[in-house]
Parts: C-alpha cells; sequence; structure tokens
C-alpha cells in the first residue's frame, strides 16, 4: 500500500511542484503572468476550435491573429486593471461593511451586465475588424446583429464562474481563473464567430449569384442620368428619334432579373426601369417590351 502511494506522489509531484512556481510567480508578477496566460490559453482555444471541433482544413490566421491580440492585451491587461484594480475601488465600502464574498454578486453583475455588453464585445468586434482589414462600421453591424446570441451563451459559463471567481479565488490568481474558465468559453466565442462569418458569405455569394450587383448599377446609373438631366444648364434631352441606349440596357438588366429571381427583386427591378425611362407598367411589361 505504501508503494502505491509513493508511487501516486511520484506522479502528482511534477503537477505539485509546477502549481507552486506558478503561484510564486503569479504573486511576483501578477500582470504580466496574467497576459501570457490569457494570451497562451486564446491560442490554443482558436486552434482547438478550428482543427478539432471544426474540423477546418485551412486554417484562418486572420481570425487567429484578432483571438490572439485580444487575448494578451484585452484579456490580460484591461481585465486584470479592472477586475483587480476598478473593482476593488468601486466595491471598497460595501466589502469592509459586509465582507469581501458579500460583494461578489455585485461584482459579477458589473461585470456581466455592464464590462461584457458595453466594452468587451465591441473591443473584440473592432479587433476583428482592423486584423481583418474592414471598416469600423462592420464592426458596429456584427455587434447589433450578434450581441443578443452571444450574451446569452456568456451569462451560461460565466456568471456563476465569476460568482466563485471574486468570492473565492485571491486577486494574484483571478486572470488565471478566468484564463482557465474561458478556454471553453474561446471555443464557443470562435465557434460561433465562424458560423456567423460563415452566414454572412453565404449571403454575400447568393446576392452575387442573384445578380444584385447588375441591378443595384442599372439603378445608379439611371439616377445619375436623372440627375444630369434635371441639373441647371445641361444639355436637352434627346430628340425621340435618337433614343438612349439606357432603357434598353435598364430592361436587359430586368430581364435577367425576372428569370432570376423576380419576387426577390421587384422593388430594385421596378426603380431601374422607372428611373431609365421605361414606361412604368411593371417587370412583365418591360420585359415583353424587350
Amino acid at each position: 500500500m505504501s508503494q502505491l502511494v509513493q508511487f501516486g506522489r511520484m506522479l502528482v509531484a511534477p503537477l505539485t511542484g509546477m502549481a507552486s512556481w506558478y503561484n510564486k510567480t503569479a504573486q511576483l508578477h501578477p500582470l504580466g503572468t496574467g497576459m501570457i496566460t490569457t494570451g497562451l490559453k486564446t491560442s490554443a482555444a482558436d486552434v482547438f476550435a478550428q482543427k478539432v471541433v471544426e474540423g477546418r482544413e485551412d486554417f484562418d490566421y486572420t481570425r487567429h491573429a484578432a483571438f490572439c491580440l485580444f487575448g494578451f492585451g484585452y484579456l490580460g491587461g484591461f481585465q486584470y486593471w479592472l477586475y483587480n484594480v476598478k473593482f476593488t475601488q468601486w466595491c471598497g465600502a460595501l466589502t469592509r461593511t459586509f465582507g469581501h464574498r458579500a460583494t461578489a454578486p455585485i461584482k459579477t453583475f458589473l461585470d456581466q451586465a455592464v464590462h461584457h455588453p458595453l466594452i468587451y464585445f465591441p473591443v473584440f468586434f473592432s479587433i476583428k475588424a482592423g486584423v481583418s482589414g474592414q471598416p469600423l462600421s462592420s464592426a458596429v453591424t456584427k455587434y447589433r446583429t450578434e450581441i443578443w446570441d452571444s450574451l446569452k451563451a456568456l451569462w451560461m459559463v460565466w456568471v456563476p464562474a465569476q460568482l466563485v471567481n471574486f468570492a473565492f479565488v485571491p486577486k494574484h490568481l483571478r486572470i488565471p481563473y478566468v484564463a482557465a474558465v474561458s478556454f471553453g468559453w474561446t471555443v464557443i466565442l470562435s465557434v460561433m464567430q465562424g458560423k456567423f462569418d460563415a452566414a454572412i458569405a453565404q449571403r454575400s455569394a447568393a446576392a452575387a449569384a442573384a445578380g444584385e450587383p447588375a441591378v443595384l448599377s442599372a439603378v445608379q446609373s439611371a439616377q445619375a442620368a436623372a440627375a444630369a438631366a434635371a441639373a441647371p444648364g445641361s444639355a436637352a434631352p434627346a430628340a425621340p428619334s435618337q433614343p438612349s441606349l439606357l432603357p434598353l440596357a435598364a430592361a436587359a438588366v430586368v430581364k435577367h432579373e425576372r428569370a432570376a429571381t423576380a419576387a426577390t427583386h421587384a422593388p430594385l427591378v421596378a426603380a431601374a426601369a422607372t428611373a431609365a425611362g421605361l414606361p412604368p407598367r411593371g417587370a412583365g411589361a418591360a420585359v415583353e417590351e424587350a
């Protein structure tokens, strides 16, 4: 029996030694330890999400770079300052009056109802847009369309986890604790972002296949022609014996669009035909005349 106990201690010794070293390092350098831990964790979680959960053959390096930057800078740096400095200051009076654990629900509420919806996700979407070379407006769009689904997934994981964190975990280990729990959360967030991006790409491809660019181009050309004709000092309209080619082009677009999906693009088709000077008799009449 004693030999089994000794063997078990030999197996556990490297783990306990590493845990002791990590704890001492976190006490001496809490900010640096937190940043390195969260950065490596975020990188590993995204790799796991892409290769294991999603089974991707082509690794998305842009998405991975966004997660790594977010992990090192925001999760490790900003959250250390927020949880260990500002939350302590804001709840100082309550802590002195009611005790440390009594403020855990308040800190959790501030974290989940204020910090994450108003700071965490806007920063995440902005970093992702910047790494992808997209304008900031795309981050605003993603926030508006994805925030509710993201928050529902967030609260299922982090409300109980943060109650434990603020009530029982020492300050110097709060960010490492968050990093440990958030491995699973980062996998969830990474998979959700992959699905959201794939859905956007599918919608864009479907719109291009349906010929939306052609219709929009016809509308824009027709609007430009109408504006030029209405401008002060512009040339007089062409004589009826010299008809413009624009109605023929617009009619051709209308015909193509009706064959593809008349129900979806009927408003755009009608706008293109009307602005181009075709008789306002609907898409069907335009196609027949063409």
